[in-house]
Parts: C-alpha cells; sequence; structure tokens
C-alpha cells in the first residue's frame, strides 16, 4: 500500500494483486479442453466458470480475494434455451416460412439488448469479495438504445453521406472527381465509424458504472461522449501512417505487374516469375497492417481505460486509476502473440496470467477501505424463463 497527498490529508492508495500462476492456470486449461473434447463441447460452462473462477479467486484487494459462485449449470441451461431458439429458427428457415423468420428476428433485435444486461446482473450478483457481492440493473429502453438504437442511427447516417458522395461523383463523369468524391466519402464513413464506436463506448460505461452497485454502495462515472470519440478518432489516425507505408510499398510494385502482365499476353509462368520478387514485400507489408492494427487497437483500450477508471467513484470517495501504459501493453500483446504462435498455443496460459497480472497490478483504489460500511444488498438472481435465457449470455465482455 501506498498514500497520496491531497491537500493536507494522506489518502492511501492499494493495487489489485493476482496470485496465480501459468502453471496453475495451465491445469485447469488443459482439463477444461480435455473434458469439452471428451463431451463433445457439453461440459463447455462448466469449463467457463472454472476458468473464470480462478482468476476471480487469485485476485486480490487489500488482502480479501475475490470469488465467483456461478455454476456450469446455469450456464448450461441457459444456453440449450439458445440452441433451441436456434434450432426453431433454422427449421422456419428451412421450410421458408418468412413471417415467422421475420417475427423471431424482431423479437431478437428487441430483447437481446435486455438478454445482455440480465446476463451482466447475473455474472455481478456471483460476484463476491469481503462477504459482499455486487449488483447492476439497467432499463430495457436504455438498454435498447445503448446496444442497438443509437449505433444504428448512426451507421445509416454514415451510409447515406457515403452514398450521396458517390452518387455525386458518378454523376460529374470526371475519373479524377470520382476518384476524389470516393476518398472523402471513404474517410466520412470511417469517421462516422470512428464516432459510433466512441458514443457506444461513453454511452455503454456510463450505463454499465451508473448502474453498478457493490452491496448497497453505487458506483458512479461522469463519461464524456466528445472525449471517448477523440479517444477512438485519434486511435484510427494512428493507423494511417501503416495504410501510407504499405501502399508506398505495394502499389509501385503492383502497377508495374499490371503493365508487365499486359505485356505478357497472360502466359501464366511469365506471370509467376513476375509476382517472385512482390511475394516478400506482400509479407511484409502484410505485418506492418497487423502492427498498426495492434497499434491502433492498444492506443484506444489504454486511453479508454486510464479515462474511464478516472471517473469511476465509489460512495464512501473511493476514486479508481490505470496506470497501463502502451509501449508495455505493446510488448505484452505481441510477445504473448508470438510465443502462442511458437508453442502452438500450449502457452496461452502463461499469456493469460501474464496479461491479466499486468493490467490488474496496474489498476488502483484510492481511499480508505476500512472506512467503508459494507452491506449486502440480499438480491438473488430471478430464476424465470427469461433470466435463464440469459444467464446463456452472461460470459459477455463488461470491463475494461
Amino acid at each position: 500500500m501506498t498514500s497520496e497527498t491531497h491537500g493536507s490529508v494522506a489518502v492511501p492508495v492499494r493495487r489489485f494483486l493476482f496470485q496465480g500462476s501459468g502453471k496453475g492456470y495451465f491445469v485447469v486449461w488443459l482439463v477444461n479442453i480435455l473434458l469439452t473434447l471428451i463431451t463433445l463441447g457439453l461440459y463447455l460452462p462448466w469449463a467457463l466458470v472454472r476458468a473464470r473462477r480462478y482468476f476471480y479467486e487469485n485476485t486480490e484487494l487489500s488482502g480479501a480475494r475475490f470469488s465467483y459462485h456461478a455454476t456450469g449449470r446455469s450456464i448450461f441451461v441457459g444456453w440449450l434455451c439458445l440452441l433451441v431458439l436456434y434450432a426453431i429458427f433454422f427449421i422456419n428457415v428451412a421450410y421458408q416460412n418468412v413471417l415467422l423468420q421475420l417475427c423471431m428476428i424482431g423479437l431478437f433485435l428487441i430483447f437481446f439488448p435486455w438478454l445482455i444486461t440480465q446476463g451482466l446482473r447475473y455474472q455481478m450478483l456471483m460476484t463476491e469479495i469481503n462477504g459482499v457481492r455486487f449488483n447492476f440493473y439497467a432499463s430495457p429502453l436504455r438498454a435498447w438504445w445503448v446496444m442497438m438504437g443509437c449505433p444504428l442511427l448512426i451507421i445509416i447516417a454514415s451510409v447515406v453521406v457515403f452514398s450521396l458522395f458517390v452518387t455525386s461523383a458518378l454523376s460529374s463523369g470526371s475519373y479524377g472527381a470520382i476518384s476524389v468524391m470516393i476518398g472523402i466519402g471513404t474517410l466520412v464513413l470511417l469517421l462516422g465509424i470512428a464516432i459510433m464506436q466512441g458514443v457506444y463506448a461513453a454511452q455503454w460505461f456510463g450505463m454499465l458504472i451508473n448502474n453498478l452497485q457493490y452491496g448497497k454502495l453505487k458506483f458512479s462515472a461522469e463519461i464524456s461522449m466528445k472525449k471517448c470519440i477523440t479517444i477512438v478518432v485519434l486511435s484510427m489516425l494512428l493507423f494511417v501512417p501503416f495504410i501510407l507505408l504499405v501502399m508506398v510499398l505495394v502499389m509501385p510494385s503492383l502497377m508495374t505487374l499490371q503493365e508487365n502482365a499486359y505485356a505478357a499476353g497472360g502466359d501464366p509462368e511469365q506471370l509467376a516469375m513476375m509476382m517472385g520478387p512482390i511475394y516478400g514485400k506482400l509479407a511484409l507489408s502484410y505485418l506492418i497492417y497487423i502492427a498498426g492494427a495492434i497499434v491502433c487497437f492498444l492506443f484506444a483500450f489504454v486511453k479508454l481505460r486510464a479515462y474511464i477508471y478516472g471517473q469511476l467513484v465509489l460512495e464512501g470517495n473511493l476514486r479508481f486509476s490505470s496506470t497501463v501504459a502502451m509501449g508495455r501493453m505493446f510488448w505484452i500483446s505481441v510477445s504473448n502473440m508470438l510465443v502462442c504462435f511458437i508453442t502452438l498455443f500450449l502457452a496461452w496460459p502463461w499469456a493469460k496470467v501474464r496479461m491479466t497480472r499486468y493490467l490488474l497490478e496496474n489498476t488502483h483504489v484510492h481511499g480508505d477501505l476500512e472506512a467503508l460500511t459494507l452491506e449486502d444488498h440480499g438480491v438473488q438472481p430471478a430464476k424465470d424463463p427469461a433470466n435463464l435465457l440469459a444467464r446463456g449470455l452472461s460470459f459477455y465482455p463488461a470491463v475494461l
């Protein structure tokens, strides 16, 4: 434990600790895979619960460890319900029953966000530390707007604007104007996607945090949509130099190949000889593209994580922070990928533990934990058919 000073008051700062190991998780992971294969996938819900329980029970804060009380049976029942609905839908497809297909799709679009939030609620109710469980409840209308309504509106608006640019370009009759207008339209479409992701992130984490409780204590956060959009747009701009570098490497060679292919008259042997020198550049370009995608994703992840945790507050004046660094995250991500590929993914448990430990040990709690008045809310998971169905979706990611 460390401390920081606010004015003349020293505030204790604690970080989360992960006490698990790659070796310990490897045993859990291997048994999960073997039993899932032997049972033809039926054991998967129990495997997912065992894996999550291992990480929860090895996560520590101020000497106390989390616990996870979900059961594979409850998840399995939810999956069975989802499987039955899936089978009914494809039976309707096979018999070309369009009306029932449309009804099922409509019901899915209406109720899917609610099922996700109920699955999240089940996750939180099953999570405990210091004898007190978490809880989560979000309005169904709010969940639908955040997860369906708002993203669909932004996507439709972006596609309409892109279509207007393309239509205007094609009506001009000039190849130069067509290229410029399509290029601008593409940038507008990408910007729309970035805005959609930023808006979604702001609304999703705002909904999640402001409807989350620890016992009877409430979490809160003021999430700025402008800040989230800025982070996502900047992450996409970071991708631009990588794309330009790929184009500089590949485009001249492709143009030369096109000219030579026309002169060769489509002879397969000559085309194969001409392609030889380009393979190396294509492979290098592919690696550059992957590196750019990783940098783009990690920048958004690190910056959003730092911002969201910086806004997070728990009643009792507990605040949070994230000190995850971009460079370290890039090194861990890339080295984990390389080790997993080299070992044919036998090193996956080690990689998972390594990343988890880094993220947890760079997540801090600011405030006096001992001063909290802890009281459990006493809420139990609902057991109606809809909530049993929602448990099948209870592994939807909830946190950064």
